[in-house]
């Protein structure tokens, strides 16, 4: 891809809403995020969505209990754009799980982004209720991944 054209598109991005563009073609692979500022507006609570989990192991089941109006506690957010991991290998034990009891600054995931592994730590000590992400899923800026009361 010529400057020029690489310049376009990171002007484009930098003006539009996006915020995650991945453009691959032939051998070439770009990677363009941005952050997004955090606005602490008050929001309604999101619907409440069960997904499959492939792995049938128990260890990463997704939450004591779907009903949100039981939910309380603290959720952990995503500060970017990224994939994240629940474990720190694959094939290995996860960095937490429904029920552990974790102490503030703790790792919890990780999330992958542009080839950079970032680990993020508990916000708070406490007991994780749910775990609100999938192993390996896009996550987006401010996606709430981990609750703990």
């Amino acid at each position: 891809m010529a400057y020029d054209d690489l310049k376009s598109l990171i002007d484009y991005i930098d003006q539009s809403s996006l915020s995650y563009l991945q453009y691959e073609k032939d051998d070439q692979q770009i990677i363009l995020a941005k952050e997004v500022p955090n606005f602490s507006a008050p929001t309604a609570a999101p619907a409440a969505v069960e997904q499959p989990v492939a792995d049938t192991d128990s260890s990463l089941k997704q939450s004591l209990s779907a009903d949100l109006s039981e939910e309380s506690g603290e959720t952990v957010d995503s500060p970017m754009v990224g994939v994240v991991y629940l474990q720190p290998q694959p094939g290995e034990d996860p960095y937490i799980q429904v029920g552990d009891t974790v102490k503030e600054g703790q790792v919890i995931v990780i999330i992958e982004a542009m080839k950079l592994m970032n680990e993020i730590q508990a916000t708070k000590s406490g007991v994780v209720t749910e775990i609100l992400v999938t192993n390996e899923e896009v996550v987006e800026y401010g996606q709430p991944l981990v609750r703990i009361d």
